[in-house]
């Protein structure tokens, strides 16, 4: 019999009907969430309540709270798999720290979430909750590192992202696709992501903070943030990873002050690179001590770069390192 733990952190699969006609997101405890499933016997499955809050409430504390129970779970040798419920706003965040932090070689690890509300009209809810314990059971998702289960889908926790505010289908890994199905409670996969170095959890993480790129983008934005003391920036930048003009001076004076620096491209898929020489171009960034992320969205990269900042890890070379995807994790 597999021992599947469904750890429970609020929103919309968690929502319970208000009294003005919305609903509250993570109104339901764990418990609560299971009752209409139908389990095979092979499955005993555990339920915590961790947290019940919507998602755009989780923090970095948050994270850590639920990496530490899953850490507590796989070392104890307490489970066979774990099912994480969580909000769609920010799933893709927590689902990308625990990959970054958790050892799943022996041990699934699920994150689900749902759409629509258990109680409205064609929720997807308890289907997904179904599949990601399907999921969490298998022996096919052992060593495929933090997986998503959506609209009976299975996603890298590092490519996955949400594209739909409302659709069924609002999870997707843009450019590479799935890694697999779930099909009947069948687990088929595909494809087998690639994955970075572990990382130790530390706490607490230093504050790091994401700038978008757009056309016109002010200089003052850029300044009125490295002004009040971040540990890290993200640039969001355009096309392979670029920035206005205007931003080279006040990032060359930060990088030159120890400012750890990522760049990323905010484009759906596709990775920075140095294809161009002009002001405000990557090479002039990366020539100034900043670092082109490759295949990460800044939301994710912003957790990493905590991550490696909390470990100490601060030079471009070694945060250049810790960035590097592989085919077998460390």
């Amino acid at each position: 019999m597999k021992r599947i733990f469904l750890l429970s952190t609020g929103g919309t699969i968690a929502s319970a009907p208000g009294q003005d006609g919305r609903d509250v997101s993570g109104a339901l405890p764990g418990e609560a969430l299971v009752q209409a499933l139908a389990l095979g016997e092979d499955i005993r499955l555990e339920v915590e309540s961790v947290l019940q809050k919507p998602s755009n409430a989780i923090d970095a504390t948050d994270w850590v709270t639920i990496a530490r129970r899953c850490e507590a779970l796989i070392a104890g040798g307490l489970a066979d798999g774990i099912v994480i419920t969580h909000g769609t706003d920010t799933l893709e965040d927590t689902a990308y720290f625990l990959e970054c932090v958790l050892d799943t070689a022996r041990v699934p690890v699920v994150v689900t979430g749902s759409q629509r509300v258990p109680h409205a009209l064609g929720s997807d809810a308890h289907a997904n909750l179904k599949r990601a314990i399907d999921a969490a059971a298998s022996a096919h998702s052992i060593g495929m590192g933090v997986m998503i289960a959506f609209n009976e889908s299975l996603y890298s926790a590092s490519f996955v992202r949400k594209v739909s505010s409302f659709r069924l289908d609002g999870f997707d890994a843009p450019g590479l696709g799935c890694l697999g199905f779930i099909d009947n409670g069948e687990v088929q996969i595909l494809q087998r992501p690639m994955r970075q170095q572990r990382l130790m959890l530390r706490a607490p993480l230093p504050r790091v903070d994401i700038l978008p790129v757009y056309a016109g983008a002010s200089a003052a934005f850029l300044e009125a943030v490295l002004e009040s003391g971040p540990a890290g920036l993200v640039i969001d930048g355009v096309g392979r990873g670029h920035v206005p003009p205007s931003w080279m001076p006040a990032l060359r004076s930060a990088m030159d002050q120890g400012l750890a620096t990522l760049v990323c491209s905010s484009t759906l898929h596709g990775a920075t690179h140095q294809s161009y020489q002009f002001p405000g171009s990557l090479h002039e960034l990366e020539e100034a001590g900043a670092v082109g992320v490759r295949h990460l969205t800044a939301r994710k990269a912003r957790i990493r770069l905590a991550l490696l900042l909390a470990n100490g890890a601060n030079t471009p070379q070694a945060i250049r390192t810790a960035f590097d995807w592989q085919q077998d994790r460390c």
